[in-house]
């Protein structure tokens, strides 16, 4: 992989999370890839593997959180031509607390074959859990929630 794909691929990712186009968004990634979520809080899952469990997973996204903004990322390039990390932030409101959702992220990103094959997530937890009001579960939950 050159350092343009991999960059490429990363705004790919970011503009269709804007666009809430989850389905081109998971067309990025790799049958067998695997998300993972090093600093996620205790009853949040520490990875996700294969496309289609992935796909579970965020397709409700843009019911939970409105995004409306990411910070051009700052990419660091490693020795490993298939993997970058990319430092970047976000702006955004939870539909259901109507609280603001400004997240800071370090993402390590594995392509291979022109797809995500891995994606290691680094945020704050810390952040989701104040815009959704305390309760985590709500985002975590596909269901809808109202809070109490």
């Amino acid at each position: 992989m050159n350092k343009n794909e991999g960059e490429q691929i990363l705004k790919q990712f970011l503009t269709f999370m804007l666009e809430k186009d989850m389905d081109k968004w998971i067309n990025l990634w790799d049958e067998h890839a695997i998300f993972e979520f090093p600093f996620g809080p205790s009853n949040y899952p520490a990875k996700i593997e294969g496309k289609s469990n992935i796909y579970t997973y965020i397709k409700d996204f843009p019911k939970k959180i409105h995004l409306y903004k990411f910070s051009t990322p700052q990419i660091h390039h490693t020795l490993n031509s298939n993997v970058l990390i990319a430092e970047f932030k976000c702006e955004g409101q939870v539909i259901d607390t109507g609280l603001p959702y400004k997240q800071k992220y370090i993402s390590v990103i594995e392509i291979t074959n022109g797809k995500i094959s891995h994606y290691r997530d680094y945020w704050n937890p810390i952040v989701a859990i104040e815009a959704f009001g305390g309760d985590l579960s709500t985002f975590l939950n596909s269901s809808h929630h109202t809070k109490q």
